[in-house]
């Protein structure tokens, strides 16, 4: 394709994902030749990244594109909203649980030691769990405003 057809692709991209439901590639390649365009799957991806078209889950389970912002499709809980739900915090004396989604305890518990917050002595994580040693004058509150700072997530469940 020329480089002058490149703003007409991107159009009709956009008019394709608006209007089908479009699982991969491959599918778009089909609908994009359909409509007099001939394309590459390396010129499709840069035209969708370009576009900031991404797959969406569907209600159905089925991933198919979107356009950035479009209510387009009934979309279902995706995991990651999922996991904003996991995130949360609850005190026993001068120990702090953290609760995250499977695999992020690891992480997050580096990000919470490289914070130095001088009311956390140290941490302990699991896969889904971070047990956090705070200091004997730690105030509670502090401690999830710091904490929240480095995962905004994260809920205080009282």
């Amino acid at each position: 394709m020329e480089r002058q057809d490149k703003g007409a692709r991107l159009q009709v991209i956009r008019m394709i994902i608006a209007n089908s439901s479009i699982e991969n590639q491959e599918e778009l390649s089909v609908e994009m030749f359909k409509a007099g365009f001939q394309t590459t799957q390396t010129m499709l991806s840069r035209d969708l990244k370009q576009l900031r078209i991404s797959k969406v889950r569907t209600r159905s389970g089925r991933s198919v594109y979107a356009l950035p912002g479009s209510a387009q499709v009934n979309q279902a809980e995706t995991r990651e909203e999922f996991n904003a739900t996991k995130w949360r915090v609850e005190f026993s004396g001068n120990i702090a649980v953290v609760h995250t989604p499977p695999g992020h305890a690891s992480l997050a518990a580096y990000n919470i030691d490289m914070a130095v917050i001088p009311e956390i002595l140290g941490t302990v994580a699991g896969d889904d769990t971070i047990i956090i040693i705070l200091a004997e004058d730690a105030i509670r509150e502090h401690v999830v405003q710091s904490l929240q700072k480095i995962l905004p997530k994260l809920k205080h469940r009282q």
